[in-house]
């Protein structure tokens, strides 16, 4: 007689976070013997990299942590020698070799291709290696889930665009970044040739010319690939960026080390956690210390720190701070940092701070398909109208158009299983990465990994704060599944199971990551 069928798993989206779920649930397979049968839904051929690590990107485009400090998305976080993976790796295919560019005081920042590549190849081999818990990439599309009985009780079906429905006993929504959106002030000219909505759809940028007068919209670190990109290609033309407050992000020390601890008695009042901040900086400085420092022990007490302020607050620091915490909190690699300064220093980029006020395709533009932009500058009252052959939008992700624009997201949400976090950022969790529903009551067995819940738990957008989120959400999930028998837990019963979940066997089929 066969045993009781293996616990499902869907995980929507293969990159860091998704990767990362997995990684953490063959793992536990491996230490404890948990069984299950997971499958990870994305269209992309790589595992791991998502968007940011694509293999095959622009090798300009580089890593801002050297390889040596880079955190892998292989369920290794804490093991001896695991900070050191991704260095190891590229040791051994030559990549430090083959990159002289890459090399900064000492240290290597690889191409986040590299990365990516890294990886893929880690992942494929963790997951095609026999255990209990069996991981298969689904090349396809996750368009819709619902609520239904399983064969363990209460799961979801989940429906992919190819026709494909799979049954889940749990889901985890790990959907990345949505993709941008242009600016109020820009929207009507979307679908324009000339405005490139999104600089990371394939060969976005191959339709502008090397003469073009181009606005890049946006100063952060997508401002700085874009101008990589550009100027790598030859680019001459006039490179204006343009921002509210004309900020670029900070170069990547060499070494940064966690030197405050803010969280013993946290703030509750961004004005407190400002003015604290300052005076530690003011500290470091006086100890011989960088302010990078600093910055690093915020970093990684965020968690905590956003957890003890109220909405108001958490508000407040959208408002008026995010967009410092950006500039330093996401460094740029020493690479593209000097490019964009040189860039800057020889009239190449023109940095700019103002509001963007109104744009047109039609009017006082040159050569009859250009584009016309004015802006008000920052702490002026006067308007300055320019002509452009070409705009990118480099403003980053669209959160606010999240739920409208991912068909699955949406479908969720109109069945009150997921609901918007109150920043409008993305989904809204508990601590344990559990989606709350419309009534604000976790959901059972469904969970959220990575950018969608950073309203909720903070920063949680580099990899380095995804990977222990998604450790977290893989070991949390293991728990509940253990459990719950065969209906407790993921019918939103909290207490003990009366007898323990009897350990299933493996799936007999064999794994088929990276299968079409």
């Amino acid at each position: 007689m066969s045993g009781p069928d293996p616990l499902r798993i869907v995980i929507v989206g293969a990159g860091v976070s998704g990767s990362g779920v997995a990684a953490g649930l063959v793992r536990a397979g491996a230490a404890d013997g948990f069984s299950a049968a997971v499958d990870i839904v994305d269209p992309r051929p790589s595992l791991g990299a998502g968007l940011t690590y694509a293999p095959g990107g622009d090798p300009r485009h580089r890593v801002n942590v050297p390889s040596i400090r880079m955190v892998a998305a292989t369920g290794r976080t804490g093991e001896e020698g695991a900070e050191e993976d991704f260095h190891r790796w590229c040791l051994e295919r030559g990549v430090l070799e083959a990159d002289p560019a890459g090399w900064s005081e000492g240290l290597h920042y690889p191409a986040r291709s590299e990365f990516g590549r890294y990886l893929d190849e880690r992942l494929r081999s963790l997951f095609a290696a026999p255990g209990p818990v069996r991981v298969t990439h689904r090349r396809d599309r996750a368009v819709a889930a619902h609520r239904r009985g399983t064969s363990h009780g209460t799961g979801f079906v989940v429906e992919m665009a190819g026709g494909r429905m799979s049954e889940a006993d749990a889901l985890v929504l790990c959907t990345g970044n949505p993709p941008p959106e242009l600016p109020g002030v820009l929207a009507a000219l979307g679908g324009h040739p000339r405005v490139v909505a999104d600089p990371w759809a394939p060969g976005a940028l191959d339709g502008v010319a090397r003469d073009d007068r181009v606005l890049i919209v946006g100063t952060g670190l997508t401002m700085g690939d874009v101008v990589s990109t550009l100027l790598g290609r030859g680019h001459r033309g006039p490179l204006t960026a343009l921002s509210r407050h004309g900020l670029v992000p900070r170069p990547r020390p060499a070494q940064a080390t966690s030197w405050t601890d803010f969280t013993a008695d946290p703030s509750t009042r961004v004005s407190d956690l400002l003015r604290r901040v300052r005076a530690a900086v003011a500290a470091a400085r006086r100890a011989g210390r960088p302010w990078t420092d600093v910055l690093e022990s915020v970093r990684l007490q965020n968690g905590v720190l956003w957890s003890a302020l109220p909405i108001d607050e958490r508000r407040r620091f959208q408002r008026h701070l995010r967009v410092w915490w950006d500039v330093h909190r996401f460094q740029a690699a020493p690479q593209v940092a000097r490019l964009v300064e040189e860039a800057q220093a020889d009239g190449r980029l023109a940095v700019l701070a103002g509001r963007l006020v109104a744009a047109s395709a039609e009017e006082g533009a040159s050569g009859g398909d250009g584009l016309w932009v004015v802006h008000r500058p920052r702490g002026g009252d006067g308007l300055v109208g320019r002509g452009y052959d070409a705009l990118v939008n480099c403003t980053g992700a669209g959160h606010g158009a999240s739920f409208g624009r991912n068909a699955l997201l949406a479908g969720l949400a109109a069945q009150g299983l997921i609901r918007p976090d109150r920043l409008g950022l993305g989904i809204e969790v508990d601590g344990r990465g559990r989606a709350l529903g419309a009534g604000g009551r976790p959901v059972p067995g469904l969970f959220v990994v990575g950018p969608p819940t950073r309203g909720s738990l903070g920063e949680v957008v580099g990899a380095s704060e995804i990977v222990p989120r998604a450790l977290t959400v893989a070991e949390t999930l293991v728990h509940e599944l253990r459990r719950v028998g065969n209906t407790a837990a993921l019918n939103g019963d909290d207490r003990p199971a009366a007898t323990a979940i009897r350990r299933r066997t493996a799936p007999t089929s064999p794994a088929r990551s990276g299968s079409r």
